[in-house]
């Protein structure tokens, strides 16, 4: 074991467990050496005060540690991705607010801290703050100080009846609820959940702003909360109350405060933290209505004492194959994925992160007998190559490894925050900004690969179309309706001939992940040189599907997001909107009925109305041709 090293730079990263602390603000690694030395782990420390992000990747690329402990630095994505191993993150505070959770959850890491270590102290702090304001120690310390003795009790108040609001009652917050008590104020809270303190009223947010003399803010720093108190929540505080922030500095807006600190709008404020920190606005910090300390009220010897350590024994634990005492994400082993009826779809631990592992099926995942060869493997992956080279990479995944022999292969997963298009549709959650993406890629592909001659010979072979979309959707569909049959199959065959461009073949919202207009397209196995009508009407067929399901807004904003594939699509992509592109939605449609694999979200009252659609567009298509695909009766 070597001993703990104050400076990264010259580290001997030989051994195999190592653990970087890469900022510690206390003098000396006593106790986190102490429990590493015991456990056969080797501690590596960074500087005392906490580095930028890029000098904490470069710390993290040249140690390539297991473990991360940071108390202030930042552990950004990239951080993360730099350590080969890492297993991991451990927060020496409670704040979460400078980890890169998703990114750790997504490569297999934990990611802990130590939630109640100076629950005393910081509630402490708090009804310290406010006491310093409401009896002027402050002010009259400092007036004694410049002026000499001089008596003035202007602005002194009875503790007693005072009505203080405390936003935020986890450990901490009741903590200080239970200690206001015993200065007989009345104590009103707003909590997520419920509040269960004795003598604290519940009340709303907007209660609290009219009824509070002081408003202390326990809470967390989320996306949610960032600026909570900004102008719009001090234009509602009636009471001119006092606010104390103990918790993170991004939970108040700076501008906004000076500006109500100014016009009174604000009696005061009392801070542990300020945004900007270390360096915060000096306007706030030299305020005379401002009583600011810099973010110690979790501090006293025992607490560090008890931080150290805890956080430490947690590393120890984890890198020694046990769970952490104190998680704080959900990390990613190995998941099977929903969705796929073709494949075996998974979520490993890779030596770089977690991927996803894509098996092909012989025989799909449906009640009829529906079989393809699993090669179709190899398609898919030479498809994501190609997509990538004609609409960028960050539009497709990124594929790690190919086992052609074994049908397999393993792509980089995709970031979280990118959610399924189908799910956010039928849940009503439709933003057209990704309908418009989405008709902007295909129409991409579609011109592009239409340039493209040595695409026309590498993806000529139709085999695995023929099998997973032509059989299952317009023959089997054809045979089961004889009324119908010899017109989907003429369908089917005009397709054949019309071969222009690079087809997806499963261009449809389950197969699109989305976050407003970022878009990654996924599930490239019936890739192939055909009709680029077909990847058009495709996904139109299931916008529409799902239009007749929905009521009200819902309707009306899938509606509104046809319109935006469409015009998006028009604007990039080769002319398809046609009678031909006409029949082949109403083939689709009328296969999702009758088909091989029929939709699912359907209530058996619309079918009558989706056959008889189904049939007008397939039987006379010239009646649709000149309308937009948004004014079919689907919507």
């Amino acid at each position: 074991m070597t001993k703990p090293r104050g400076e990264f730079a010259g580290a001997d990263v030989s051994i195999r467990r190592v653990a970087l602390l890469v900022d510690h603000p206390w003098p000396d690694l006593d106790i986190e050496g102490e429990i590493f030395e015991a456990a056969g782990i080797e501690l590596v420390a960074g500087p005392k005060a906490a580095g930028t992000q890029a000098e904490v990747e470069a710390m993290v690329r040249h140690v390539n540690p297991e473990a991360i402990l940071t108390c202030w630095a930042p552990i950004s994505e990239n951080a993360i991705a730099s350590s080969s191993n890492l297993q991991v993150i451990a927060r020496l505070g409670v704040g979460l607010d400078n980890i890169a959770i998703h990114t750790a959850s997504r490569r297999g890491a934990w990611v802990t801290n130590v939630p109640d270590y100076c629950t005393s102290e910081v509630s402490d702090h708090a009804i310290a703050l406010m006491l310093a304001h409401y009896r002027g120690v402050s002010r009259l310390d400092r007036q004694v100080k410049e002026s000499g003795w001089s008596p003035n009790i202007n602005g002194l108040a009875r503790i007693s009846d005072l009505t203080v609001g405390i936003i935020g009652l986890g450990r901490i917050g009741r903590e200080t609820a239970r200690k206001l008590k015993s200065f007989g104020c009345k104590i009103i809270g707003v909590s997520h959940g419920a509040i269960d303190v004795v003598d604290v009223a519940p009340v709303s947010l907007l209660q609290m702003q009219k009824q509070a003399d002081a408003i202390i803010l326990h809470l967390p720093l989320t996306h949610e909360s960032r600026h909570l108190v900004n102008r719009t929540f001090i234009d509602e505080c009636h009471r001119r109350p006092l606010l104390i922030n103990v918790s993170r500095g991004g939970l108040v807006d700076n501008e906004a405060l000076l500006e109500a600190l100014n016009d009174g709008r604000l009696r005061g404020a009392a801070l542990d933290v300020v945004e900007g920190e270390p360096n915060p606005p000096r306007a706030i910090l030299e305020h005379p209505s401002v009583i600011v300390t810099p973010h110690v009220a979790f501090g006293s010897d025992a607490s560090l004492r008890e931080l150290r350590r805890r956080a430490c024994i947690e590393v120890v634990r984890i890198l020694n194959g046990d769970a952490p005492i104190n998680p704080c994400n959900k990390p990613l082993r190995e998941t099977t994925l929903d969705g796929g009826v073709s494949s075996d779809i998974r979520i490993v631990h890779g030596a770089s992160g977690p991927e996803v592992v894509k098996i092909a099926l012989p025989k799909l995942k449906v009640a009829a007998d529906w079989f393809s060869d699993p090669a179709r493997s190899s398609v898919e992956v030479a498809a994501i190559g190609i997509f990538a080279e004609l609409i960028g990479t960050d539009a497709v995944p990124r594929v790690v490894w190919n086992r052609p022999e074994e049908h397999a292969f393993a792509m980089e997963l995709v970031n979280p925050r990118l959610r399924n298009w189908k799910k956010d549709l039928l849940a009503g959650h439709i933003d057209r900004r990704t309908a418009s993406r989405a008709g902007e890629l295909l129409g991409q592909v579609h011109s592009r690969s239409g340039r493209r001659e040595d695409l026309r010979q590498r993806f000529g072979d139709t085999r695995f179309f023929d099998e997973l979309r032509l059989e299952p959707f317009f023959l089997r569909t054809a045979a089961n309706n004889s009324e119908l049959g010899p017109l989907v199959t003429k369908v089917a065959e005009g397709m054949a001939r019309r071969r222009t461009a690079l087809v997806h073949g499963d261009y449809s919202p389950k197969n699109i992940l989305a976050d407003g207009g970022e878009v990654v397209i996924l599930d490239f196995e019936v890739t192939h040189w055909g009709d680029p009508r077909f990847d058009v009407g495709f996904c139109i067929s299931h916008l529409c599907l799902k239009a007749i399901r929905a009521v009200g807004t819902a309707k009306r904003a899938l509606a509104d997001s046809i319109e935006g594939f469409i015009d998006s699509y028009s604007k990039e992509g080769p002319t398809v909107l046609d009678e031909d592109f006409v029949q082949i939605v109403g083939c689709l449609v009328l296969a999702r009925i009758e088909g091989a694999s029929p939709v699912d979200y359907l209530q058996s009252a619309d079918m009558p109305r989706v056959l008889s659609l189904a049939a007008a567009m397939i039987r006379e298509p010239k009646q649709f041709v000149d309308r937009a695909p948004v004014t079919w009766d689907f919507a």
